[in-house]
């Protein structure tokens, strides 16, 4: 792996950054979903760097990707979940799962943000295990049907497409799993905001599905093949996850760094206290830490290579990286880190969330201790490779 980023990706990141700089922290303030920044990034590229040019991408690469999703990250979070849903793990799992009409008809307009899209895996009884999930899928004959309830489902109150994960058979427990995808613009698709602790900027809904309607076509991989899918997804989604907790991570890092300079007590500078000084260093390491983890999964998977385990790692200690680095910015910045005017009690908020996306942090210690203990390995061969999209001109 070679540390050093390629000059296509330095100047995609030098666009995000500007993007950042220019449109997103004028408006921070904001909260609640702006829809222009999505047509936006989309115009931008910042979606399509893993996505051949025939689907709006640059095939800039998985690593790429990363770069863009940790620097809008450190701008607002919350605009982090569209990279999941945006460059991720709606349009890649099409692209990569569906037939080439199915391709065709939804990827482009998802990659350049014309058009919205969710993942819809969680239920009010099923979240972690994804085999009990109680959503049916049935075969009509001259369509699929979708009957059920999901929760905690992000753009589910303003995506135009939805990947929906469900279950024809509960008996076969994850062999009984499908995944389609829907358009949610009919009458039995009702989607209900959810109110939540922090990420403002991306919207979270629960779902109701009666009779959903989906043309026979539109499922992706074979009949059954549902939790093949939904772990190819939630792999290349924990890229997204990992690199906007790093995002976040660094935002809190650069408050506290100009904090340090600005505050002073007993008539110096707290930067020049030794415990500050601490504190800074162990958000540094860490920090550091977490985006090497995070670059090396998505190099793996830029070269085809398994990376379950390694995005597992990586996505962990991301989380717990970001959220200790929430709380040390809300020590450094004292009394003011509770305030309001400051941007670190929205951090400090935005933070617990990356401890649950995409995965637990307990999911994924199970995942790394199985594989390390050789109970259950992480990394096997990949069914599809990036390299087999390059091809798609």
């Amino acid at each position: 792996m070679h540390f050093e980023l390629n000059e296509e990706t330095r100047g995609i990141l030098e666009t995000a950054r500007r993007f950042v700089e220019n449109e997103v922290q004028p408006r921070i303030r904001e909260e609640g979903f702006k829809r222009d920044f999505v047509s936006k990034m989309g115009q931008l590229g910042f979606f399509g760097c893993a996505f051949p040019p025939r689907f709006g991408g640059s095939d800039s690469g998985f690593l790429a990707h990363s770069v863009v999703c940790e620097e809008v990250s450190r701008g607002d979070s919350g605009l982090r979940s569209l990279f999941n849903l945006q460059g991720m793990t709606v349009p890649y799992t099409i692209m990569e799962w569906g037939t080439q009409a199915v391709r065709e008809k939804y990827v482009r307009d998802l990659v350049l943000g014309n058009k919205l899209g969710c993942t819809c895996f969680s239920e009010p009884n099923a979240g972690s295990d994804l085999a009990s999930m109680e959503t049916r899928i049935e075969d009509r004959g001259d369509c699929i049907a979708v009957n059920g309830a999901k929760t905690w489902i992000s753009n589910g109150t303003v995506a135009d497409y939805a990947v929906v994960y469900g279950s024809y058979d509960r008996s076969l427990k994850h062999r009984g799993l499908c995944a389609v995808v829907v358009e949610t613009d009919q009458p039995g698709w009702k989607a209900r905001e959810t109110p939540k602790l922090g990420d403002k900027s991306s919207p979270i809904a629960e779902i109701h599905m009666e009779d959903v309607r989906v043309p026979k076509e539109n499922l992706l991989g074979a009949w059954g093949q549902g939790f093949t899918v939904a772990m190819t997804a939630l792999d290349r989604g924990r890229i997204s996850v990992a690199s906007g907790a790093v995002g976040l991570a660094q935002a809190c890092l650069d408050a506290s760094v100009a904090y340090a300079y600005q505050r002073v007590q007993f008539g110096r500078p707290i930067r020049e206290y030794q415990q500050v000084k601490a504190l800074i260093a162990e958000m540094v390491a860490q920090i550091d830490a977490a985006r090497l983890l995070v670059r090396r999964a998505s190099w793996l998977n830029d070269q085809g290579a398994p990376f379950t385990r390694e995005i597992a790692i990586a996505k962990y200690f991301a989380g717990e990286t970001v959220v200790r680095a929430a709380g040390i910015a809300m020590e450094i910045h004292g009394g003011m880190g509770y305030s309001l005017e400051m941007p670190v009690e929205k951090y400090y908020r935005d933070s617990k969330l990356y401890q649950i996306a995409e995965g637990t942090v307990n999911i994924m210690r199970l995942l790394i201790g199985d594989d390390e203990l050789g109970i259950k390995k992480a990394n096997r061969p990949r069914l599809h490779v990036p390299a087999e999209f390059r091809g798609l001109e």
